[in-house]
């Protein structure tokens, strides 16, 4: 299968099984792992629906829909743990009639279940943060675990413990007449969230040092949490804001948190942050009346914190119990989404962009407008059949929104106000038939079109921008701004330039008077604003990447669409050089699991000019892949396939821990094969192949046992 790309997600068909259940896949990834939603939840959730109704009517589930599977945060680099009690996500409703519905079907439920009690329910913000699971034993906090895939996260203590607002030690009634004795487990749940100021500061320190600036508050708080080195999670100025509790103490959950009040009553004593204004209502109208006010506050932008709804709680924990889990979600609270926020505004012009790869994207130029707490005034119009669909003219006035509060977004046109000024719909904007950049005529690929000029200016900083990215060379400080220069000042307009000017050319220089070293006469033609030492930075970046780019990162930064640092490594790995690679045909290609027709096309055709100096002998780059270690002989022999999410690797990582044990790793089941190892939500197709062919099926767990590794 070929790798999914952007281009790929906004193609798919919500009206087609297989389309919608691969455009969902990938969209979960890219939200848990990646904290790179490419859409907004509701929409997410809308489309999810109409997947489970396409399932409904087809009566068939294929292999990784995310129906059947949770979201996962796990990322690697941190130690796994399991959750003593299943961390769970909340089941969301975006209608006042929804969260009715659901009120009114657990009352009904709690009444006749619990003749004569008083049914309740609190609400609180839904954050959006990243969830943590903090452990006390004995009062002393001992561990941080993500939601990981519900089941399982990731530790992340040492990072935590820089957190300010975590107690370490909890207060027992040797520390405090008012608090209970704790009991030896004791479990706290809460957001990790990253306040406006520190958001701010943040990224304005990205920006100062030439890097990609955090999209939103979610991802900055995900990405300081997860950082490796916990000096840098201390400084990103991190908070938690605690939402529930547990413990394995039984008698003490009934006693001391025996309702959801209680135990935010509870976390108070013991000194943790949370939402101060969770009363318990047992009127539904009062209830709903409260969040009404409560997203009266959230749209003035006063709280510290981002949230994009409230979570409805049933406050007695023996009414929760009864109402009990499924597999995915609690069935005592929902998370009540808010719509997202849109401001009506004017189209005052429309620019178009150059992608790296020539594709030319709309963008409106807007009256400033403040939404979700910043200013708004570009917004994305994705293509020209876009832009007629909506009908959008210069003097229009729209609808803006975020996208998964990220990306700037026209909605439609606000035709009520343009009414009542008595603005006639004007003709929509023409796309331009040349490219705004370098005046060659564009051609049309698909709904998009493209500039066919591969030495666009655009196209080259951009290429530039992605080879020097961190996925690649990782070279600091060459951000676009500075790549421009190098472009227009240097004529560095390709990657081949970059290094010959930067590292081969430096070699070659001969002194003068008037400048008596290369580095100088770099300076002198870039001119103002590029001190000895930033020039020095940049020489020293450019030639140490020859000495440590690996074949996998090359791969992923030749700008081949659709070809990333996944693929990148799929390649490497199965090639094993970069001259293979290039020698390889499309049969050879599309025989690789991952690599379909499409992908295939685009690696054969994919312009290598720009870099010739990968194969120069001056530049010694390492264009063979260093294979993993062998780990041991304990699968030799062994022919097995892997179905479902791991408990232990990440997707990518899945193969290489099969193959470093000796085993020969397949994609699809036959007679051939040994076992089916199944990790959580297998695929049924291939569970019932290898019923079929009466091949070993076990589960992820027991193998690892069986064959001790």
């Amino acid at each position: 299968m070929a790798k999914y790309t952007i281009e790929d997600f906004r193609q798919r068909n919500t009206d087609d099984q297989q389309s919608l259940t691969r455009a969902l896949s990938w969209a979960s990834y890219k939200y848990y792992v990646e904290n790179d939603p490419p859409m907004s939840d509701f929409e997410f959730d809308m489309e999810f629906k109409q997947l489970q109704r396409l399932e409904a009517e087809s009566g068939v589930v294929m292999e990784g829909s995310p129906t059947q599977r949770v979201g996962s945060d796990i990322q690697g680099g941190f130690h796994k743990r399991r959750h003593i009690i299943p961390m769970q996500s909340i089941e969301n409703v975006y209608t006042d009639e929804e969260l009715q519905a659901w009120l009114s079907s657990t009352r009904a439920q709690l009444l006749a279940a619990f003749p004569g009690e008083t049914v309740s329910y609190t609400f609180e913000p839904k954050y959006d943060g990243l969830s943590v699971s903090l452990i006390y034993e004995d009062g002393v906090l001992t561990d941080a675990v993500t939601r990981g895939n519900q089941v399982e996260g990731e530790s992340v203590i040492e990072n935590v413990r820089t957190i300010r607002n975590v107690p370490q030690r909890l207060v027992n009634a040797s520390d405090d007449l008012f608090a209970p004795q704790l009991p030896h487990y004791f479990e706290v749940r809460g957001e990790v969230l990253m306040p406006q100021g520190a958001f701010e500061r943040l990224n304005s320190e990205k920006l100062a040092t030439g890097d990609k600036p955090f999209a939103n508050k979610r991802n900055a708080a995900s990405g300081s949490l997860k950082q490796l080195d916990p000096k840098v999670t201390a400084r990103r100025g991190l908070i938690v804001n605690a939402y529930a509790a547990y413990s394995t103490d039984e008698d003490f959950q009934r006693d001391v948190m025996s309702s959801q009040e209680q135990t935010l009553a509870l976390l108070d004593t013991l000194g943790f942050s949370h939402y101060e204004g969770s009363t318990a209502f047992s009127d539904i109208e009062e209830l709903t009346s409260a969040i009404a006010r409560f997203n009266e506050v959230r749209t003035s932008h006063s709280l510290p914190y981002d949230c994009d709804g409230v979570v409805v709680k049933v406050n007695e924990r023996r009414h929760q119990e009864f109402l009990g889990l499924n597999t995915t979600f609690p069935n005592w609270c929902k998370a009540r989404k808010f719509p997202q926020e849109a401001q009506s505004t004017t189209v005052r012009g429309v620019t178009f962009q150059v992608g790296m790869t020539g594709h030319i994207t709309p963008v409106a130029e807007l009256d400033p407008t403040t939404i979700s707490g910043s200013v708004v005034s570009r917004a994305t119009l994705n293509n020209e059949n876009y832009i007629r669909q909506l009908g959008i003219a210069v003097g229009s006035y729209v609808f803006v929104q975020k996208a998964g509060e990220v990306i700037p977004q026209v909605t439609g046109l606000d035709l009520e106000r343009m009414k009542a000024e008595g603005i006639e719909p004007g003709e929509p904007v023409c796309f331009p038939t040349h490219c705004p950049c370098c005046g060659t005529e564009l051609q049309r690929k698909g709904e998009y079109w493209i500039c066919p000029n591969h030495h666009c200016k655009e196209q080259a900083v951009q290429r530039l921008e992605y080879w020097c990215g961190k996925d690649c060379a990782n070279i600091k400080g060459l951000g676009p701004s500075v790549l421009s220069d190098l472009y227009d000042k240097l004529g560095i307009a390709s990657v081949n330039d970059l290094y010959r000017v930067f590292v081969t050319e430096r070699d070659a220089f001969e002194p003068d008077i008037f400048c008596p070293d290369y580095m100088t006469s770099i300076c002198q033609q870039l001119g103002e604003g590029y001190a000895e030492k930033s020039v020095r930075m940049m020489f020293d970046g450019i030639a140490q990447s020859v000495q440590t780019l690996t074949l996998d990162r090359i791969i992923g930064g030749l700008g081949i669409d659709g070809v990333g640092k996944i693929t990148g490594r799929v390649l490497a790995e199965h090639f094993g050089s970069y001259q293979a690679m290039r020698a390889a045909t499309v049969e050879d290609l599309v025989a690789i699991d991952t690599i379909g027709e499409i992908m295939a096309r685009n690696i054969m055709e994919a312009d290598y000019d720009d870099y010739s100096c990968l194969t120069d002998a001056g530049l010694p780059f390492n264009l063979t892949y260093q294979a993993a270690e062998k780990l041991s002989n304990a699968l030799e022999g062994k022919t097995v396939i892997f179905t479902g999410t791991s408990f232990r690797f990440k997707r990518e990582e899945i193969k290489t821990f099969f193959l470093g044990h000796g085993a020969k790793y397949v994609g699809s089941v036959s007679g051939k094969v040994d076992y089916v190892v199944t990790g959580d939500a297998p695929g049924q197709n291939k569970l019932d192949k290898a019923r079929q062919l009466g091949v070993t099926v076990i589960a992820e767990r027991e193998f690892y046992e069986m064959f001790n590794i």
